[in-house]
């Protein structure tokens, strides 16, 4: 017995079934070998229509040529009908079982973006096919054991004639879109669902990023409508979130290093001299825009937020290109961006009175560059969210977050000047 036979016999004395939509995953000694094999439910394996089902979805697998997905082959007893299939070698394990193994996994470098990058490409490939996954819980997606390299084997859309969804699915409903669970037919919409609900189980023990919550939240939406339309749509939108998150902390990144850079210069010089200090005005609105009874605190109602003057810009623009007015436009923008800076300011004020104080500041440099970086990443994700709900380019809000920054840095520094004198 060589090494792989005999890791792979005390696997299998370990848990020599794993339960699964379908039935359970298992690995049997054949002729001194283990073969991997999808043992189904009783009351599948019973099911003409179900046998049916299970050689369409197998002519699927073997049209797909992804080293994604496990390509298996139906055995059949007499005319019982189909009661197993033997799935291709290797040494597979559920992503339930690896994270319950190895739940230090998720932190391994490149394991989340590699396992949802890749299932994203392999569905996006089904469903070309007409074909939806449906089923993204921890109990039907494999990853092979030596890499964690993901797998996807049965798909789900190819059974729904069985009108069993309910069972194939029980335990596992909260993977299921709700539309599938009320018996309605697979769409792309649900594989967006499916995605969405396995990237937040992956997140559930380190947290789903901030910038990434609202991505989330539309592609599990309860209304099909509401989620993306596509796969390809939402792996869309997640690389555009991570890239404006990566591009706000690049901006901001001066700032980080300047925050150190006064820290230590309080440290190593408590003794300084007091500096008068001037409050920056904060930019204006211009005046054109006040034209004609235009007033951004009123015009949109006193109690308008940022959300408010993002949906109000959206839908004046889906209107007719021709009767557009761009001063309207203008006017709605210049409402967004005041109440991006003031809300913006509200939490810069907040975050770095964080980091300038006196503990912070006389507790060493570890501690203060540690305050001075956590406080950086909670502004960046302020300023993409308030950012988006504001209707404000990315560039702009990155600027007018940076001013804001600065301003309040030096309030701050003249504030520990004086404290100190």
């Amino acid at each position: 017995m060589n090494y792989e036979e005999l890791v792979e016999t005390r696997d299998v004395r370990k848990s020599n079934k794993v339960k699964m939509p379908f039935g359970f995953f298992h690995k049997r000694q054949i002729d001194g070998k283990y073969s991997n094999f999808v043992e189904f439910l009783d009351e599948l394996s019973d099911n003409i229509l179900f046998a049916e089902c299970l050689k369409k979805d197998c002519e699927i697998a073997a049209q797909i040529s992804d080293r994604h997905q496990l390509h298996y082959t139906p055995n059949a007893e007499g005319s019982d009908g189909i009661y197993a299939v033997a799935v291709e070698p290797g040494n597979y394990l559920t992503v339930g079982q690896l994270l319950n193994e190895v739940p230090s996994v998720v932190a391994q470098k490149g394991f989340l973006e590699n396992t949802i990058k890749d299932l994203m490409e392999l569905t996006i490939k089904l469903n070309e096919k007409e074909v939806q996954q449906v089923c993204f819980a921890p109990s039907n997606v494999f990853v092979r054991k030596n890499d964690y390299d993901v797998r996807l084997l049965l798909h789900g859309s190819p059974f729904y004639r069985l009108g069993a969804y309910d069972t194939l699915y029980e335990g596992i409903e909260e993977y299921i879109a709700p539309e599938v669970l009320r018996g309605e037919v697979p769409t792309d919409r649900s594989d967006v669902y499916g995605l969405g609900k396995f990237i937040e189980y992956l997140n559930a023990s380190s947290g789903m990023p901030f910038y990434l919550k609202s991505v989330i939240k539309k592609a599990t939406a309860e209304d099909p409508e509401a989620r993306y339309a596509t796969v390809a749509d939402f792996r869309k939108a997640l690389s555009q979130r991570k890239a404006t998150f990566k591009s706000a902390v690049t901006s901001l990144s001066a700032i980080a290093i300047a925050l150190i850079l006064v820290g230590l210069f309080f440290t190593l010089t408590p003794d300084t001299e007091m500096v008068e200090f001037v409050k920056p005005v904060e930019e204006p609105i211009s005046e054109e825009l006040l034209d004609e009874g235009f007033d951004p605190s009123t015009e949109l109602g006193a109690a308008a937020d940022s959300a408010t003057i993002a949906e109000a810009i959206k839908e004046y623009q889906m209107k007719d290109s021709d009767k557009i007015d761009e001063k309207k436009i203008r006017e709605f923008e210049a409402k967004g961006e005041a109440i991006f800076r003031k809300q913006f300011s509200k939490e810069a004020e907040r975050v770095l009175s964080g980091v300038y104080n006196s503990r912070t500041m006389n507790s060493g440099q570890k501690s203060f560059e540690d305050a001075s970086g956590k406080a950086m990443e909670e502004l960046v994700e302020k300023q993409i969210e308030l950012s988006e709900h504001s209707a404000l380019p990315s560039e702009k809000s990155q600027r007018i977050a940076s001013e804001i920054i600065e301003q309040i840095t030096e309030r701050k520094k003249a504030e520990m000047s004086k404290k100190g004198e």
